[in-house]
């Protein structure tokens, strides 16, 4: 079983590091470092969790095309594949839509930048000279000075059924966001398989990668509660209603919004129900978090992405638990 590992930049660099060694030495698949806006940097820090680590993967993910532009996207993940060869994953995405707006950044014709996006970013990751005029993007001559020496495989980002169809059009594979309860995660390779169907290829030859929130504990409660942050600064994204919705709970979404606005965590959990936890992470002691987790690879996710919560020494008992499911 491969597992992943995923930081959501809210803790320090410090940390992150010593928490990838901890997976390297684990055998974990993959590290996913989350781009999310005024919190700690996804290029930078992949960067400096390659340093790092021997064997381990890293992707940035995701990797905006509303906050970086498609040539600067492809400088990057050519100047990471040629530090540490065969490690570096592409995840191109449209990003937070909420946390842009809250930059003063835009977010139109999500489907059509991310197509466009992609294709840009292939075409300069293989060296060609690239003259693409688009509905979104122009680019008039612009070619690498230097390129990776393999293909990169591109995770899409995404949540909502006409991106899942994209990424399972155009991507090597496909990244849920965090928080998507198992039938949510059924329903998106559903709509994965329609995207691979239309690109004349089979859904085996999509990735499903997922991010499942996750807490260890010998106390089920404190294991419980260290979740209910992050759920909280995701859920007041409104395109999670439905996936709220199959995972049996109802949260105030509205609410939620203002409080993560103020940066208020302590009245944001309040809109996050245990219930609501249960249905959308694990939470508990290693071996109830390894049952748990079974749902969500049964909802079809065959790269689990475990977002470790809490204090450092709970995110190191994550990366332990994980070894017992790695082998």
């Amino acid at each position: 079983m491969r597992l992943g590992l995923c930081f959501d930049g809210f803790y320090s660099i410090q940390e992150m590091i010593e928490l990838a060694e901890l997976a390297d030495e684990t055998g974990m698949d993959s590290i996913w470092m989350s781009d999310h806006l005024c919190f700690r940097d996804s290029l930078t820090t992949s960067m400096a969790l390659l340093a790092k680590t021997q064997k381990i993967k890293v992707a940035p993910a995701p990797m905006s095309p509303y906050s970086r532009q498609p040539i600067i996207s492809a400088m990057s993940i050519a100047t990471m594949e040629e530090f540490a060869p065969g490690r570096v994953i592409a995840s191109p995405g449209t990003g937070n839509a909420a946390a842009l707006k809250e930059a003063g950044i835009e977010s139109p014709r999500p489907l059509k930048t991310m197509r466009e996006y992609v294709e840009i970013l292939r075409r300069l990751l293989s060296g060609e000279t690239v003259n693409f005029q688009g509905e979104v993007f122009q680019i008039n001559g612009a070619k690498m000075g230097f390129v990776p020496s393999r293909p990169i495989k591109m995770y899409l980002t995404a949540v909502r059924p006409p991106m899942l169809r994209l990424g399972g059009e155009i991507g090597d594979g496909v990244l849920l966001s965090a928080g998507c309860a198992p039938a949510y995660i059924a329903r998106c390779v559903s709509e994965i398989r329609k995207g691979a169907e239309k690109a004349g290829k089979s859904s085996t030859d999509r990735d499903v990668a997922g991010f499942v929130t996750a807490s260890v504990s010998e106390d089920p409660r404190e294991a419980i509660e260290a979740n209910k942050m992050f759920l909280a600064y995701i859920f007041r994204n409104t395109h999670h209603a439905e996936n709220i919705r199959l995972g049996g709970g109802k949260v105030d979404q509205e609410g939620l919004a203002v409080a993560v606005g103020k940066r208020d965590w302590d009245a944001a959990k309040k809109y996050i129900t245990d219930e609501v936890v249960r249905a959308h992470s694990v939470a508990g002691t290693p071996n109830e978090c390894r049952q748990q987790l079974e749902s969500f690879i049964n909802g079809g996710l065959n790269l689990p992405v475990l977002l470790p919560m809490g204090t450092q020494e709970a995110r190191k008992q994550v990366i332990r638990m994980a070894r017992e499911v790695v082998g």
